[in-house]
C-alpha cells in the first residue's frame, strides 16, 4: 500500500485507510454490506494535507468534507458536505445527492435507519452499484458527477453552528 489520501470510516467506528490505487470494488464492498450484520452507514473523506488518520482521532479533528451512504445496500441514501453555503451564511454545507428529475419529486420513499425511519425522495435512493460509482468519482476527483443533482440539508458556520436547510431548493 502506498500513503494513505483517504479514509473509509464504518458503523461501529472501525476505518480502512486508503492510498491512491484504491478501485470501484473497495466501494462497493462496504456499500453493499449496508444494512447487513448491524452496518448502516459509511462516511468517505480525503485525508488533510500533513495528517494521518491516527492523528485526525488522536486530535479528535472530524472531517469537514465528505460523502457517505446510509441504509441498506438495495436502498440509501447519498450526501455530500463541502464548502460553501455563503448565501446562508454556512462555512461547510451538507447536501442530499439526488438524480436529475422535473419539478418536486414526492418524499415517499422511507429509509429505515437504527436511529428511525427516513423520508427520502426516489431520485435521492440509491443501491450500492450506483452509490459505488458516486463514492469512485468522489474519491479520483473531490466531486460527485455532474449528473446528479443537490439538495441542501444542513449548513454549518465556522464556529460549529447548524443551519436548517431542508426548506431550500435544490441546486
Amino acid at each position: 500500500m502506498g500513503v494513505p489520501t483517504h479514509v473509509m470510516e464504518y458503523t461501529g467506528g472501525s476505518a480502512l485507510a486508503m492510498d491512491a490505487g484504491s478501485g470501484w470494488l473497495q466501494f462497493f464492498g462496504p456499500l453493499n454490506m449496508l444494512g447487513k450484520n448491524g452496518n448502516w452507514y459509511v462516511i468517505f473523506f480525503a485525508l488533510p494535507d500533513g495528517l494521518t488518520y491516527d492523528q485526525m482521532r488522536k486530535e479528535k479533528i472530524g472531517a469537514t468534507e465528505y460523502v457517505q451512504a446510509a441504509g441498506t445496500a438495495e436502498k440509501m441514501a447519498v450526501e455530500i458536505r463541502k464548502l460553501g453555503g455563503e448565501q446562508w451564511g454556512a462555512k461547510w454545507v451538507r447536501y442530499g445527492i439526488g438524480r436529475q428529475h422535473e419539478g418536486t419529486a414526492p418524499v415517499d420513499v422511507v429509509l429505515e435507519l437504527p436511529l428511525g425511519p427516513e423520508m427520502k425522495s426516489a431520485p435521492e435512493v440509491f443501491a450500492a452499484e450506483e452509490a459505488a460509482k458516486i463514492f469512485m468519482s468522489y474519491y479520483k476527483t473531490g466531486e460527485i458527477p455532474d449528473v446528479y443533482m443537490l439538495r441542501p440539508i444542513e449548513g454549518y458556520t465556522a464556529d460549529g453552528d447548524l443551519i436548517d436547510l431542508r426548506g431550500v431548493a435544490s441546486v
